[in-house]
């Protein structure tokens, strides 16, 4: 039987904090209502230009600024989206539940390409 590989595209420096679910849901809720404010995309922007580009797949969405933090979501494998936090140090951090600890960094990136604001 053959075995199907997987590219696996993990950014650097990445941390991983384990979370119970209903943190996450309640975390997923704030960065997806703090991302669809007047503004926030603007606010997304100005942080790309000072810091550069976070590492993120074209399927990440709902992008904002938090203090000096870049937060955005971006789906598993299976569907759960898990919320990110991209750091001016160029760091990465995904809060995860047990169950997606293993699941829970980018695949399947495509080389060059740039999420949405």
């Amino acid at each position: 039987m053959a075995r199907r590989e997987r590219d696996v595209q993990q950014p650097p420096n990445l941390q991983i904090e384990i979370l119970d679910r209903l943190a996450i849901d309640d975390l997923i809720g704030k960065v997806h209502s703090a991302a669809a404010q007047p503004g926030a995309a603007d606010r997304v922007r100005g942080w790309r230009s000072e810091h550069g580009t976070e590492h993120a797949t074209p399927l990440a969405r709902s992008f904002v600024v938090i203090g000096p933090t870049l937060m955005f979501l971006h789906p598993c494998p299976d569907g759960v989206v898990l919320p990110f936090a991209a750091y001016p140090d160029g760091s990465t951090k995904v809060y995860t539940d047990a169950e997606h600890a293993g699941e829970s960094f980018y695949r399947d990136a495509e080389p060059g390409a740039n999420p949405p604001a």
